[in-house]
């Protein structure tokens, strides 16, 4: 059985530090943690699970609520995986995953119901990972020399399936950029950070781009 889920390691956020997003759900503050998908990770894609650094711009991947989503920029960071930038592990199951799923201290999850209305004292929110955190089935990995994170951008911010769990995308545009920014700025003090490498949405088609786009 998944050990329970308490309110630890969030720094600093209560109730009156949420507010609501375009979409009506409760948005946490990111606050300079590392975010994306560790590499390794799958993504639901109508062709299957796919390892997150396998995607291309012009994949589709599916979204939690039915749709096909277009990739349109996938980038990663390498950093050192370490302290803000170390991964958060979710066992098998912990989250209705199946399979170990990793992410940045930083990057959101969906998450509704009681187990919201436990942890945040709303509804639904995008909780960051590192707000699930008990010391037992989540925890921050050890310290490592290095850990690559791949970033995923559509058109709009979508939330997918992470190993059956709903995470956001990267809002698009500057917002999201500079949210990898962010990131490689704290990281560029320690050794083991290099700058993300991007590849641009311009066209080209990866291996799964064949399903077509999908209305809700």
């Amino acid at each position: 059985m998944s050990a329970p889920i308490f309110r630890v390691g969030f720094e600093g956020s209560s109730p009156a530090d949420l507010a609501p997003d375009v979409d009506g759900v409760t948005v946490l503050p990111v606050r300079g943690l590392g975010i994306g998908f560790v590499a390794g990770v799958r993504i639901a894609t109508p062709m299957g699970y796919v390892a997150v650094e396998r995607l291309a711009a012009g994949d589709a991947v599916l979204t939690a609520d039915g749709r096909h989503a277009r990739l349109a920029w996938v980038g990663s960071s390498c950093v050192a995986g370490r302290g803000a930038h170390a991964p958060v592990r979710f066992e098998t199951g912990t989250l209705d995953n199946i399979r170990p799923l990793r992410l940045g201290q930083g990057h959101r999850l969906r998450v509704t119901g009681l187990r919201a209305d436990l942890l945040f004292d709303a509804s639904a929110v995008f909780g960051l990972a590192r707000s699930f955190v008990n010391g037992e089935d989540v925890v921050v990995e050890p310290p490592a020399e290095t850990v690559t994170y791949v970033h995923l951008m559509c058109a709009r911010r979508e939330v997918v399936l992470a190993e059956n769990v709903p995470c956001e995308t990267l809002p698009p545009g500057p917002d999201g950029l500079e949210r990898i920014e962010a990131m490689m700025r704290l990281a560029g003090a320690g050794a083991g950070a290099r700058p993300a490498a991007f590849a641009i949405g311009d066209g080209e088609r990866g291996a799964l781009s064949s399903a077509p786009d999908r209305d809700a």
